[in-house]
């Protein structure tokens, strides 16, 4: 299932997130901007011809010979076996990479491992943004425990959106510890040009209108202000989100989610398919980031190298992506609201 932003285009997806970004968001569908080939926030022309122009057009076109079923194969043509991702394969997958699996310690989520976590996440953003007494908000929060400790490590002013209130929430909340129920693409309350830290992990793969929910982090936050965020990429090989479950890469592109909950199912495993993630790839996210007005101050990638013979095995279905974003299982970026927004 794609995502619905992912049909409309960024343009379109950007229409209610603020005068501002659509006046940027519209000079940019004028000029018929790419980000691919020319390299991000490259401008192009809509038409292209030599010069000196080429001649006319003649009037009168010469006649090619004329010939019985033009398009008709002289020698039939030779369909490879086609490969049934059906749930026998998917058993016999599982079985085979059950001793060296492709996510070896799946995360826990009792308490005590949450909490330690929390920790390193935050201590890492700190180390790169400074969460010190800084006006921070945490995009998909979860239980808050990664605000409590921005508030109680770092003296932040710290705040947590998530879609739906967690259990720890009341524990967790105080006089620096602000967590609220809301959507970041929708209904949040939060208000404009507030934070001077963002920091979201492992949550906008899971966003419905990523598009929408970049441009209303780029309006609550302060001119000059800094985002860090971490992302699953769609095409890599842990999307499924079932690593815990599903030892080899990419179930969730060779099969559908019935034959996914069906193979769980059947291993006395909760039945369900693939978690939902939007489809998009880094360059996708990188094109909006750009047009809504971001500056990208850091960008890394973790890559998982392909296993060469699994891909040769299925390449009649992992063969349709490119290479590199069947490795790219994450991407880390730091994004800066420019201390001046340069309107074009």
């Amino acid at each position: 299932m794609a995502s619905p932003d992912a049909g409309r285009g960024i343009i379109g997806s950007l229409r209610h997130a603020g005068g501002k970004v659509r006046r940027r968001a519209g000079r940019f569908q004028r000029a018929g901007v790419r980000h691919n080939g020319g390299g991000p926030g490259a401008e192009y022309p809509r038409t292209y011809r030599v010069d000196p122009a080429p001649p006319p057009v003649p009037d009168d076109w010469p006649e090619p010979p004329s010939v019985d079923g033009p398009f008709k194969a002289v020698e039939p043509t030779v369909e490879p076996a086609l490969v049934s991702y059906d749930v026998s394969l998917f058993e016999k997958l599982n079985a085979e990479y059950a001793s060296s699996p492709i996510s070896p310690i799946a995360p826990l989520y009792d308490s005590a491992s949450v909490s330690e976590r929390a920790r390193k996440r935050v201590a890492s953003v700190h180390r790169r943004i400074s969460l010190s007494g800084r006006t921070t908000l945490e995009v998909g929060c979860g239980a808050g425990y990664e605000v409590w400790y921005a508030a109680h490590q770092f003296g932040a002013d710290a705040w947590g959106v998530d879609v739906a209130p967690r259990q720890a929430w009341p524990h967790l909340t105080g006089d620096r510890v602000h967590l609220i129920a809301g959507d970041i693409s929708g209904e949040h309350g939060l208000r404009d040009s507030t934070f001077e830290r963002v920091m979201s992990f492992t949550v906008w793969e899971h966003i419905r209108h990523p598009y929408t929910a970049l441009a209303q982090t780029y309006r609550i936050m302060k001119p000059g202000g800094l985002c860090w965020m971490r992302a699953n990429l769609y095409r890599g090989p842990t999307a499924s989100h079932r690593s815990r479950d599903i030892y080899f890469p990419f179930p969730h592109l060779l099969f559908d989610d019935d034959v996914i909950a069906e193979g769980l199912s059947r291993a006395g495993r909760q039945p369900i398919g693939a978690a939902w993630v939007n489809r998009l790839t880094w360059e996708q996210y990188e094109q909006a980031m750009i047009e809504i007005g971001f500056i990208i101050r850091s960008l890394e990638f973790d890559i998982r190298p392909l296993d060469e013979a699994f891909y040769s095995r299925f390449e009649d279905v992992l063969g349709r992506y490119p290479r590199r974003d069947l490795e790219r299982a994450f991407f880390n970026v730091t994004l800066e609201k420019p201390l001046r927004e340069m309107y074009r």
